[in-house]
């Protein structure tokens, strides 16, 4: 019997788009996909989700893969604008209210660093008010799918694993969560969840 449900954030509940907030900038096509490339969209961004490394350092390591005429906008966009790239779903909020209405305890498992997500708790999340724990990586110094990540959560709850689901949009990290014997749902998109999210429950 499912009691738990943990979400994923990005691509779940909230839409993480550094393109449009480069754009908003006012920069050439160009200069947007070459930034979004070498920050938002590298392979870097894992460090700050990570929370390890200051992310001053990480900062500084993505721009200088940059050519230097970039690198002044890149700046702006990590100290100015970064904040700007999450927006929630506008199904979110009633999402997460109808389940919690229905008895279900609510948790938020992400990759996501930490300096961040405090932000956008405060300021962005719709859903924020329904929600009954939460693990993040840049806290915790752990990511999906790493099983420690997994372990956390329910030890941090004390939530029993076949009582649990988790919903996220990455296959691998569900299978992490399967082998911890919770049970998993890939995202596609909401509707599809939804009914496969009734079927369990």
């Amino acid at each position: 019997m499912i009691k738990n449900i943990i979400f994923d954030i990005g691509g779940v509940l909230v839409d993480f788009n550094p393109i449009k907030t480069l754009r908003d900038m006012g920069l050439d096509e160009n200069e947007v996909q070459e930034i979004a490339k070498h920050t938002a969209l590298s392979p870097l961004w894992k460090e700050l989700d990570r929370g390890i490394i200051n992310r001053e350092i990480v900062m500084n390591n993505m721009k200088n893969t940059l050519p230097e005429k970039f690198q002044d906008d890149a700046d702006r966009f990590f100290h100015q604008e970064i904040m700007k790239t999450v927006t929630s779903f506008d199904y979110s909020a009633n999402w997460l209210k109808s389940l919690k209405e229905r008895g279900y305890k609510l948790f938020l498992l992400t990759n996501y660093p930490d300096w961040m997500f405090d932000y956008h708790f405060k300021h962005t999340f719709t859903f924020a008010p329904y929600v009954d724990g939460k693990v993040v990586s840049g806290k915790v110094k752990q990511i999906k799918p790493d099983a420690e990540i997994y372990q956390i959560i329910l030890q941090k709850y004390h939530l029993v694993p076949e009582e649990c689901v988790f919903i996220d949009d990455r296959a691998e990290n569900i299978h992490a969560a399967e082998k911890q014997n919770i049970k998993g749902i890939i995202f596609t998109n909401y509707e599809e969840v939804c009914k496969k999210l009734e079927e369990l429950l």
